[in-house]
């Protein structure tokens, strides 16, 4: 069996029990979710020679410091693993035993992980130092595995190559910052890229560029973007007056002729639900597709409106059902 068939099966196990997780200990997490996610990748984790639970790590300060799994090569630890709760969100102050273990020994990946968000560091900024921000970070429940699985395919037992994952980290890393700056410079263009077109030559008038001038072009910069993209940001807030207290009812608008009626109505429908959503609108002859996005930049899934009937279909990042919505109701059941 592939690595991709026996990672959607176990995709597949763990959604039976995503009900259960938010009440998960730490120990039924270890089970239930971790264990079996470093089985997938080829690890023994019975075997203490390969898969060492509570395995000790000396630091300068501390002695007898424990983290939840090592795995082992020869004896010496590859990476490391910290594992929380199911329930417990993921922040820095959890990284401090991970960190403190990375200047101790030439183990380069660590793992940060609560059965369901994974987070990967290494030391790519400087030697024996773990980085702030992981280089790889996925949600097995939220995020499209196919965005992911080639990159922790490399963390197999049998393709494991540290060289080649350091390699292809610094990469990775770079990757998201390119896709969180161009998300936020799509949204909101910055000061810097404003400031780069201005300094252009095709652009440049011999003036000092200041930042009334960078304010005054922003808006034009952003429509640009746009354009050149293809794409359209519908962003909604609090503060944004999008929706009318006599908007017509999601199913007459649906009947009308008017494909941006429909579109505006179902983030009309969708601002009640997700308060602080953004979409990104993908128009093609055929259909509009709405990637629906978090204020967090995360993505969890997309509406896709058929232009030849107007159907309109719903398919949730990581999911391959697709749920067709007829009515107001609909929508707030499936997303």
């Amino acid at each position: 069996m592939t690595f991709e068939k026996k990672f959607d099966s176990y995709l597949s196990k763990i959604e039976r029990i995503r009900c259960q997780t938010e009440d998960f200990t730490e120990e039924a997490t270890k089970t239930a979710l971790i264990m079996p996610f470093f089985s997938v990748l080829g690890y023994d984790v019975f075997d203490t020679n390969e898969f060492m639970p509570e395995f000790t790590c000396d630091v300068a300060t501390k002695k007898g410091e424990k983290v939840d799994y090592a795995i082992l090569k020869d004896g010496e630890p590859i990476i490391i693993i910290e594992a929380k709760r199911a329930g417990m969100k993921l922040q820095k102050q959890q990284q401090g035993q991970l960190f403190r273990y990375f200047s101790t020994n030439r183990c380069r990946v660590a793992i940060l992980t609560n059965g369901i968000i994974y987070q990967f560091f290494s030391d790519l900024n400087a030697p024996n130092i773990m980085d702030d921000e992981p280089f790889l970070s996925f949600n097995i429940f939220e995020d499209d595995p196919s965005i992911y699985i080639s990159s922790i395919k490399q963390f197999c037992k049998e393709e494991f190559d540290i060289k080649n994952v350091i390699s292809k980290a610094v990469f990775q890393k770079y990757a998201t910052v390119v896709e969180k700056t161009l998300k936020q410079d799509l949204l909101n263009p910055s000061d810097e890229l404003v400031k780069y077109f201005l300094s252009r030559p095709e652009v440049k008038t011999g003036n000092r560029i200041t930042s009334q001038m960078i304010e005054k072009h922003r808006e034009m910069t952003r429509q640009a973007m746009l354009k050149v993209f293809g794409a359209e940001i519908m962003t909604v807030s609090s503060q944004e007056e999008i929706i009318s207290e006599n908007s017509d009812d999601f199913s007459e608008v649906v009947q009308s002729s008017s494909i941006q009626d429909i579109s505006q109505n179902l983030q009309n429908i969708l601002k009640t639900i997700i308060p602080d959503f953004f979409s990104v609108s993908e128009d093609s002859d055929n259909y509009l597709r709405l990637h629906i996005y978090t204020s967090s930049n995360r993505k969890i899934g997309n509406i896709k409106i058929i232009k030849s009937d107007f159907s309109i279909q719903w398919k949730k990042t990581g999911s391959s059902e697709i749920y067709i919505l007829q009515s107001e109701e609909d929508i707030r059941n499936y997303i």
